[in-house]
């Protein structure tokens, strides 16, 4: 006998489990659009609107040349050589300086513009000197591989944010604006593109320097000695238009100058035409900047001191004429630049009295060897030895009086005193003085020898001859003196 009820509890069970299920779906529903619900709509993000676009777009490999006619200026061609670099197409043998040349060949392969402003020629075609297009600011022309050309005119600036410019292209109605940036970058002088070069000149190197007008040596410096010397610094003189030992500070600073020097912009090869036309024919003056043999060094982005070995050299710079009160011509090789005055002021504008020493002692105490003093009969020599090796700075220095030591401190004291000592005034041209009767022989560690001579000028002064010179006077006492010590034990 079948077992009725059993059966009917399964379906019911059965049924139990399919109603559950139906109602978690519809739970789950619930829940899931109610979470929908309570989310805020997604906002849509506009699209940026693009007013830009490229209205050159070529591979600079594809370049051939490219023309620049400035307003009021001549038109003038480069052309791209195999290696990437412009070069003047009818205007020398020069290239052009990477920077700039790099820079325009973007600008011809690679030109943006920045917004379309109109698309009916006649907007601007109708008075294109509003626009200045009818004499443009520039106008460009790049020629491609493909033997295909594209000309652009630019005009004035637009009037509207970033300095844009007006821009129209041959073969094309619509009226661009560009950028002033790209403006900048084809609207350049034809003389900024050839390269500079830099006269090398170093200070520490530098034995003589040599002014001349158009006829004569008017002024000269020279190094008493050699580079190396351990004095070299202190031991230069103006030897035209007289002789005299100079101030070592204003020599280090005229020195600095000369190795300062740079050229500024291009102007003109140096032909006979260009030489009479810049003011060369009688030049205002010419400068030798005489280098001896030796060495330089400088450390390199990685810390490593490179030293670079330099031949004897003279440098020439002729200074012609002046564009106006802030530059001069100047000739450097076969070709003419401009210079700032202000740079070449140090050797058209310093008068050589302005250099000369004010002091009557010029051996500075490191770079002594002895000192002889002679005076009324008598003779007094300091001799200046190093000591042994020792810890104490002092003492390893010695002073010897006529032979017999006297304490270092002493003498190092009196040497500090001398090195003070300044003239009282110059001497007028007519002056006269009587022979010198205290004279002083400084001698140097590199063999050099310096020598003061005292003389009685008008009994409260004393002239005093430097080296052989006598411009300066002091009054009496005013040379002070070393220490006095008997010579005998």
């Amino acid at each position: 006998m079948q077992k009725v009820e059993r059966k009917q509890h399964q379906e019911r069970k059965h049924r139990r489990l399919i109603w559950l299920a139906a109602v978690l779906v519809l739970l789950a529903g619930s829940v899931t659009a109610a979470v929908l619900l309570s989310r805020k709509p997604v906002e849509e993000i506009p699209e940026e609107e693009v007013h830009w676009g490229m209205l050159i777009n070529r591979q600079e490999e594809e370049l051939v040349s490219v023309t620049v006619c400035r307003r009021g200026k001549e038109a003038w061609t480069l052309y791209r050589t195999e290696n990437g670099t412009l070069m003047p197409e009818n205007g020398g043998d020069w290239t052009v300086a990477e920077q700039q040349g790099q820079l325009l060949q973007e600008a011809v392969t690679q030109l943006r513009y920045e917004e379309i402003l109109t698309e009916d020629p006649e907007v601007y075609r109708t008075n294109p000197a509003d626009f200045g297009l009818e004499e443009p600011l520039v106008t460009v022309t790049a020629r491609y591989t493909d033997q295909t050309e594209k000309t652009i005119r630019i005009g004035n600036d637009t009037g509207l944010e970033d300095d844009w410019h007006y821009v129209t292209a041959d073969g094309d109605d619509r009226l661009y604006a560009v950028a002033a940036a790209l403006v900048e970058d084809l609207n350049i002088e034809y003389e900024l593109l050839h390269p500079v070069p830099r006269p090398e000149i170093y200070a520490s190197l530098l034995d003589r320097i040599t002014i001349y007008d158009s006829e004569k040596v008017i002024t000269e410096w020279v190094l008493q000695g050699d580079i190396t010397d351990r004095d070299a610094a202190s031991n230069w003189a103006v030897t035209v238009p007289f002789h005299y030992p100079t101030d070592e500070e204003t020599m280090q600073n005229l020195k600095k100058s000369a190795e300062n020097l740079r050229l500024g912009a291009y102007t003109a090869p140096a032909t006979e035409e260009n030489l009479e036309k810049y003011g060369f024919d009688i030049p205002r003056r010419i400068l030798y900047f005489h280098m001896a043999a030796g060495s330089t060094g400088t450390v390199s982005d990685s810390g490593v001191y490179d030293v670079t070995e330099h031949a004897e050299n003279t440098v020439m710079l002729i200074i012609g004429g002046a564009p106006d009160d802030l530059a001069d011509y100047v000739r450097f090789g076969e070709e003419i630049f401009t210079v700032s005055h202000f740079t070449m002021a140090a050797f058209l504008e310093t008068k050589p009295m302005d250099t000369v020493a004010k002091y009557p002692v010029l051996t500075p105490l490191e770079s002594l060897e002895r000192v002889t003093v002679e005076e009324n009969g008598e003779v007094r020599e300091y001799v200046l030895q190093e000591a042994e090796s020792t810890e104490d700075e002092d003492a390893a220095k010695r002073c010897f009086l006529n032979g017999k030591e006297i304490p270092w401190n002493t003498f190092e004291a009196a040497y500090d005193r001398l090195l003070t000592v300044t003239f009282s005034g110059t001497l007028p041209k007519d002056a006269e003085w009587k022979d010198g009767y205290k004279k002083f022989t400084f001698h140097t560690l590199s063999g050099g020898t310096h020598t003061v001579i005292l003389s009685d000028w008008d009994g409260m002064h004393d002239a005093v001859t430097v080296d052989g010179s006598t411009l300066f006077y002091l009054i009496k006492g005013g040379m002070t003196d070393l220490p006095v010590q008997a010579a005998s034990d």
